[in-house]
């Protein structure tokens, strides 16, 4: 059977409406941003138009942008989640990325789709007052997972490329991981004081998360070498889900492959816990953002 892709022809479809149903409107949401919703950042025949949520500081700008994926074990949920809407406030644009859940597709695909928002962002910079060279990534859980996985790829696709801008490069300049799965291998054994039904629901996501593709294909810790972006990766030692080990892991690995990899233990925080969001946290990683950008 064809890939959905290969039935027809791509269509602008945005070309066919009137130019203000589709074009991105301004709004205010969130303290000093100017934000624009639902924007679509990569369509492809047979799925739904790929959306994400730009927030930009107000001023003329450049600012600095994070490209932010979210968490939902692969299988949920919604751009509006994340420790990030502070940002804006601070000087650094938020593009918060939808992207194609465990339901939908499989790996690689979800990378490829964090990998066009990514050269979205570059592409439109003019357009909405970004810097194109201070592009970061930043993801929670299974997004910090698909957000790592973007950034060692560099400008090697792992599936099926999706997107209008292939010739812009997807590179980011450094990453924050938050609690993220690292070794979907071990993501059983690293689980902390966990029910066997508990586990056997992680099990059943990672199979559905990685389909047909062994664990070992989806191993982040094969494409890190020198030349990747800087990671500052936070986890409480107290996570129950994704185990602190998973992280220790993947510093260890990237540390060993020349990557500048840090990794901040936060004491007693479990997964998705509310000290993420804390100040003393961002601030963290607004330092360790600005820091990369300036070298």
């Amino acid at each position: 059977m064809p890939h959905p892709s290969e039935l027809v022809a791509p269509v602008d479809y945005a070309a066919l409406a009137p130019a203000g149903i589709t074009e991105p409107r301004p709004v205010s949401v969130l303290p000093g941003a100017r934000s624009y919703l639902n924007v679509a950042y990569a369509t492809m025949i047979g799925w739904r138009p790929l959306r994400l949520d730009l927030h930009v500081p107000t001023g003329p700008g450049p600012y600095p942008v994070v490209v932010y994926a979210h968490g939902g074990s692969f299988v949920g949920g919604i751009p509006a989640i994340g420790p990030w809407h502070d940002l804006p406030r601070r000087g650094i644009a938020v593009a918060s990325v939808a992207y194609r859940l465990a339901g939908e597709v499989s790996f690689p695909e979800p990378v490829e789709d964090l990998r066009a928002a990514i050269r979205w962002v570059r592409a439109s910079a003019d357009r909405f007052g970004l810097a194109a060279d201070r592009i970061a990534g930043w993801g929670s859980s299974a997004g910090g997972y698909l957000m790592t996985m973007a950034a060692l790829t560099g400008t090697r696709p792992l599936g099926r490329e999706v997107g209008t801008h292939l010739d812009v490069s997807p590179a980011l300049s450094a990453v924050v991981d938050h609690y993220g799965v690292a070794d979907l291998a071990r993501l059983r054994e690293d689980a902390h004081e966990n029910t066997e039904e508990q586990l056997r629901a992680i099990d059943a996501i990672v199979a559905q998360f990685l389909g047909s593709c062994p664990p070992s294909a989806a191993d982040p810790l094969a494409l890190a070498g020198p030349g990747a972006p800087p990671f500052l990766i936070m986890h409480g030692d107290d996570d129950h889900r994704v185990g602190l080990a998973q992280s220790k892991r993947l510093q260890k690995g990237l540390s060993r492959a020349g990557v500048s990899a840090t990794l901040v233990v936060v004491p007693g925080a479990d997964h998705a816990a509310p000290e993420f969001s804390s100040p003393e946290l961002v601030d963290r990683a607004v330092r360790f953002l600005f820091e990369s950008w300036e070298m």
